[in-house]
């Protein structure tokens, strides 16, 4: 079958015919019709220092899909063949202390789909029953295939109470902008948004954003407020100068939820910026399984402005480059590529 690959330990992905996989005996083998293109994939395509430390070519890439399910093993109950799927990509190992506590989203030995082990960009990727997703016939398949990026955006926005409250966004790409929608829906009471590209910035304000600044101005932003500063920081771009700046932005006794992954280490003044001002701050990574796959269906199937302004390019398969190259540029947002004339 075809499939985007990294083949090689170097700049680019590529176009190839690998073999079709095989379900064992509780796996779920899913036809693909929709993919999106996430960070992670034009990270492995650039082949950065993370790509470069972690994935290990060839490999299939790819991990946001909706698809059929064509085939199942012999221990599998919850789906069958003809049943429209997603999954969740990160595959916990099952026996660990965090998986046995409900926190398998982090996994010590965690395998993420496209990353770990072959992924979802091809005709065909198999998923353990235990990670599929059947998704509701409401929700269309262009917004399913997105349900891994939503579900980062909810996770950071249900970290903690948001209605009512004043919320600065640090970052608009696509999963900031997933999370402002949210908010917005969600009842928070002023959402600010920072983005540097204007582009992006348009969206923003289409998704509910009440303010859209360029770069974080503390004094504006808090003048903002009649708080003293917002309540709760989401922090989505990884940029260490705006997670510094982002601090001097929130009231005390306020909410961070940290999303966006800094390329190196961050100097915070522990002291005076979060111990003495009385700050709770979460490190969010993937989706809790499968809390936020509950919640993200629920606001999908009335929301579907959550997700539609934030497609900007519809692709087949075979010009994933072109979606990757919007992406760099900044034209592009979330890219969805079409695999229902894929080559099996």
């Amino acid at each position: 079958m075809q499939a985007i690959i990294k083949a090689r330990s170097e700049v680019g992905l590529e176009l190839a015919d690998v073999p079709r996989p095989n379900p064992g005996p509780r796996d779920v083998l899913i036809r693909v019709q929709k993919t999106g293109i996430c960070g992670t994939d034009r990270h492995i395509y650039e082949w950065d220092a993370w790509a470069a430390s972690r994935i290990k070519p060839p490999m299939v890439v790819g991990h946001e899909f909706v698809g059929i399910v064509a085939d199942v093993g012999v221990g599998v109950k919850m789906v069958q063949p003809g049943d429209r799927v997603s999954g969740e990509g990160h595959i916990g190992c099952g026996y660990c202390y965090a998986c046995r506590t409900g926190q398998s989203h982090i996994c010590e030995k965690v395998d993420i789909l496209g990353v770990d082990i072959n992924g979802c960009f091809a005709p065909y990727v198999v998923l353990p029953e235990s990670n599929i997703w059947k998704v509701d016939p409401a929700i269309p398949d262009d917004h399913a295939c997105l349900f891994d990026p939503f579900g980062n955006a909810m996770h950071t926005v249900m970290a903690q109470p948001i209605s009512g409250r004043q919320v600065l966004v640090v970052g608009c790409g696509s999963i900031g902008l997933m999370a402002v929608g949210i908010l917005h829906v969600g009842g928070a009471d002023l959402i600010i948004a920072i983005e540097p590209n204007p582009f992006k910035r348009e969206i923003a304000k289409k998704m509910g954003a009440d303010v859209v600044m360029e770069e974080i101005d503390p004094k504006e932003i808090k003048a903002l407020t009649d708080r003293d500063g917002v309540d709760v920081v989401l922090e989505m771009s990884g940029n260490p100068k705006a997670i510094v700046k982002a601090f001097d932005c929130i009231r005390n006794g306020g909410d961070v939820a940290l999303l966006g992954i800094p390329p190196g280490e961050v100097c915070i003044t522990w002291a005076k910026q979060i111990i003495f001002r009385g700050l709770t701050i979460r490190g969010i990574n993937g989706r809790r399984m499968y809390e936020t796959w509950y919640q993200s269906e629920r606001f999908l199937r009335h929301y579907p402005e959550l997700i539609e302004p934030v497609i900007t390019h519809r692709l087949p398969f075979d010009r994933f480059e072109d979606g990757i190259k919007a992406m760099q540029d900044g034209t592009g947002c979330k890219v969805v590529l079409d695999w229902t004339n894929a080559k099996e």
